[in-house]
């Protein structure tokens, strides 16, 4: 499962990672994947991203060095690949009954998983590694930031379908719209997130998104 391109691996290759442990070499290569990425979160939770290393994950996952580096290239691929384990955590499903209490389930989840989980240290951990390492990025995008987008997405649809937001509204505004004042409170100003900033982020931005009310006949 190794990102780099030399290698032959792909993106594709992380859905082995929820695949149920068979028999045979599949299957031990599986049920190995799943040590490793069991430990690897567990070290996350247990300190800084800086203090992860590959040595330390084939410690506490009992696999040899080797193993590890057939299928990732470095401690960030290790971190990336917890992150997309963890990735369907963020979807508001099943739907609400309408589209501000659906974005604000949205946030409030996206908020939790940042402020709690092992989650926001690893995103912490990889903006910048991200931001210098282009193949990284592209898995990024293509497996992370690709997700969001199909979550507000969906969103966006059953509000349009309901005739609540703007049939023109266009999903990835919403998510920047949406997701960026999170990620700019929690990787720079650390402005708090409280109980309410869900809402009020969503109350403050939804007029802009809200289909125009037909005032009828005078």
């Amino acid at each position: 499962m190794n990102f780099s391109k030399g290698a032959g691996g792909s993106p594709a290759d992380l859905a082995a990672v929820k695949q149920p442990a068979g028999s045979g070499h599949a299957g031990r290569r599986a049920r190995s994947e799943r040590l490793i990425l069991d430990a690897t979160r567990e070290l996350l939770g247990e300190a800084a991203f800086g203090s992860l290393t590959v040595e330390g994950v084939a410690a506490r996952a009992g696999v040899a060095k080797t193993t590890i580096y057939r299928r990732y290239r470095s401690r960030n691929d290790l971190a990336l690949a917890v992150l997309l384990d963890m990735v369907g955590d963020v979807s508001t499903r099943p739907y609400a009954e309408d589209a501000g209490t659906e974005l604000t389930k949205l946030v409030d989840r996206t908020v939790e998983l940042m402020s709690s989980t092992v989650m926001g240290r690893i995103m912490k951990g990889l903006v910048s590694e991200v931001a210098a390492d282009p193949e990284l990025a592209r898995v990024y995008r293509e497996r992370v930031v690709s997700h969001r987008l199909a979550d507000v997405g969906a969103l966006v649809a059953h509000g349009i379908a309901r005739g609540e937001l703007r049939a023109d509204l266009d999903p990835e505004m919403v998510t920047d719209l949406l997701l960026g004042p999170i990620y700019y409170r929690f990787f720079l100003s650390g402005a708090p997130m409280d109980d309410g900033f869900g809402k009020r982020l969503v109350t403050t931005l939804l007029p802009a998104f809200a289909a125009q009310r037909s005032s009828g006949p005078e």
